[in-house]
Formats: C-alpha cells, structure tokens, sequence
C-alpha cells in the first residue's frame, strides 16, 4: 500500500471516530438537557415518593407478592432509568425483594 493511501485510509478512520464521539457528546448533552427539564424532575419527584411510600408500606405489612413487587420494580425502571433517577430507590428494592423471599419462605414451611 502507497503512503498516500495510507494517509488517506488513517484520515478517514480519524475523522470517522472523530465524527462518532462528537456525535456521542452531542446525544448524551441533549439527553441530560432533557432531564433536566421541570416537567422531568417534577415527574421524578412523584415517581420517588410514590415508590417510597408503597415500599414502605409493604415493610409496614411484613409482605409483597410477586405482582405487587413486579409492578414496583416497573416503577423504579421508570424512575431510575428513564428519569434519570440517582438510586436512592436502591436499598428499598433490595428490602422489598428480601421481603417477598422471606414471605415464599414461610409459604413453604
């Protein structure tokens, strides 16, 4: 292969992933931009009391069943992955999950 062939092929898969990570910086600004929006954060903010509240109301009970956690998991998807929500959801999905095991364990006895 001749040097200037070389050149070109080398300017062209560096403008190739030059173009790629603009492009990738440019979509994950618009996407924080969009999250930071009131409506967002608004929605965030219900979402997270919401899941709170339902969590801590199952703990209250001492019992969730497996729909019950389903659509619960359902909501916190929403919240931390399209929301942009930060996981302080995190440790009560864990207690919850914890609760629904120890309710199937006393099923089984």
């Amino acid at each position: 292969m001749s040097e200037g062939a070389i050149t070109i092929l080398c300017a062209l898969l560096g403008s190739g992933a030059a173009t790629a990570a603009v492009t990738a910086f440019l979509n994950d600004r618009a996407a924080k931009k969009r999250l930071d929006t009131g409506e967002v954060q608004g929605m965030r903010w219900l979402l997270q009391d919401r899941l709170e509240q339902l969590a801590l109301h199952h703990l209250r009970l001492g019992r969730i069943d497996y729909e019950e956690l389903r659509n619960w998991n359902r909501g916190h998807r929403i919240y931390h992955e399209l929301l942009g929500g930060n996981g302080d959801l995190d440790n009560l999905k864990e207690a919850l999950k914890r609760l629904l095991y120890t309710n199937e364990k006393e099923k089984e006895s």
